[in-house]
């Protein structure tokens, strides 16, 4: 083979990304509607009441939640059983889209507009999830196994790059609102920003994206429920014949629950532990936003050098350091108290005390090992899946993300009630980080060997 061959050989697959695109389109959603922009304009506007406003959105994902913990083991296995993906990503792609804009019509004191979110939420949330399932299913189409890992964290690296880019957008649109509108109507309108999006750049992924699905299979002829449903003794034969995977599974459920909850409560115990004001809680985001765009390439590296196991195992033990780092800190001190820093007399600007300064640092290497972690989980999902079940294995993948949701938030309350410590009960995420890392060293890199090969489910337009 010449040197020519072997290169190009090796080049990473245009296909890569084309799956990557997908994130590109979709992320954005996720981090303007769920997290920083509408929800916080459903509360404080919408509703009136800031508390009670959360409550009822955090109600809503949690319906939402439990709707796809039910349905994502059923819909991977008949996404195994079903035709080609592509079409039915591009339908929940426009309910994705048509759902995120109807957000437009809860506007303050509209009779319907708190029912109506719901509903709204609720679909266009389920609809984002299914969309990743399915998207998740191509991966082995976008490139051979060598390419995975980086392509998995490419998609990481877009998605959150997207999303940083659409949220300062948004955040101008908010200072500088356009055409005689109010910053409230920015805020209401985020969502149809979000629905543009998904229209503008959904194209590139659907134009050059091959599909992957058996030959010959159809969405008619396929069921949705197996043909027996007994549920222990489908578990008892996943452990017996894929021991791995669903060590990792569980593993996974631990500690990315533990993630989870470090990101929902991670404004919460800056502001009440260094006293940070709002601006400086929204500029950490978007300082940990745009470090999730090298961690998706930072994680798709690593996988390839050491395998996504250990890269897994490797990220985890940065992360639980960088965390008890933090935990370690106050406005005065670090490492627990053993280094004393100076604190500004009137702190008058954004991260006036050195403590703040050290605290917004650790967050980028904090925030690259997460996006890195999600990243290695998505390759060591692929490589320990039979190609013929990677749907069944991604709907229970699905599934774990969910339905232990509670565990990371309940751990931090009950431990902040019994010691009367902030810092005590965030540290406590530390047990799940450690858990799971306990138990992924159970876990073994055992080749998918079961079923035909990717190659030859892929559409002939494809090959």
């Amino acid at each position: 083979m010449s040197p020519a061959t072997s290169a190009k050989k090796h080049r990473f697959p245009l296909t890569g990304f084309w799956w990557a695109s997908f994130d590109w389109a979709r992320s954005p959603y996720y981090y303007i509607v769920i997290i920083y922009v509408f929800s916080a304009y459903f509360a404080e506007s919408v509703v009136g009441d800031s508390t009670r406003g959360q409550a009822i959105f955090s109600s809503i994902a949690t319906v939402a939640g439990l709707i796809m913990a039910v349905a994502a083991p059923f819909l991977g296995g008949f996404m195994d059983r079903g035709g080609a993906k592509k079409p039915v990503l591009f339908a929940l792609m426009l309910i994705l889209a048509a759902a995120s804009a109807g957000l437009a019509l809860v506007a303050p004191g509209v009779p319907y507009a708190i029912p109506l979110a719901g509903l709204l939420l609720v679909i266009s949330s389920c609809a984002y999830t299914v969309s990743e399932l399915f998207h998740n299913a191509l991966l082995p189409a976008a490139g051979t196994p060598r390419d995975v890992p980086l392509i998995s964290g490419l998609g990481l690296s877009m998605g959150s790059g997207a999303s940083v880019v659409a949220l300062l957008i948004l955040i101008y649109l908010l200072n500088h609102p356009p055409a005689g509108l109010l910053e409230q109507d920015i805020a209401r309108l985020s969502g149809a920003f979000c629905g543009a999006w998904i229209l503008l750049f959904m194209a590139p992924f659907f134009l050059g994206m091959p599909d992957l699905h058996r030959p010959g299979a159809s969405w008619r002829r396929a069921r949705f429920l197996p043909e027996t449903l007994r549920p222990m003794e489908t578990l008892r034969t996943l452990f017996t014949g894929h021991p791995s995977m669903m060590r990792f599974l569980i593993a996974r459920m631990i500690f990315m629950d533990g993630l989870t909850a470090l990101f929902t409560i991670g404004a919460v115990y800056v502001a009440g532990v260094l006293g940070w004001s709002p601006a400086e809680t929204a500029a950490m985001g978007i300082l940990a936003t745009v470090s999730a765009v090298l961690g998706g390439l930072v994680g798709g590296v690593l996988d390839r050098l050491v395998g996504p196991r250990r890269a897994i195992l490797i990220e985890l033990f940065c992360i639980t350091a960088i965390f008890a780092f933090q935990v370690g800190m106050t406005k005065t001190t670090l490492l627990f108290g053993l280094v004393h820093l100076p604190v500004s007399a009137g702190k008058t600007g954004m991260f006036a005390n050195p403590t703040d300064v050290v605290y917004l640092i650790s967050i980028m290497p904090l925030s690259a090992f997460i996006i890195g972690a999600y990243s290695s989980c998505r390759s060591l999902l692929v490589a320990l899946s039979p190609p013929d079940r990677i749907g069944q294995f991604f709907g229970i993948y699905a599934m774990t993300g969910t339905v232990t949701v509670w565990l990371g938030p309940g751990l931090v309350s009950v431990a902040t009630m019994l010691s009367g410590s902030q810092r005590i009960g965030f540290g406590s995420l530390i047990i799940l980080f450690v858990l799971g890392s306990l138990l992924m060293l159970r876990v073994r890199d055992e080749p998918a060997v079961h079923g035909p090969s990717p190659e030859t489910l892929m559409t002939p337009a494809a090959q």
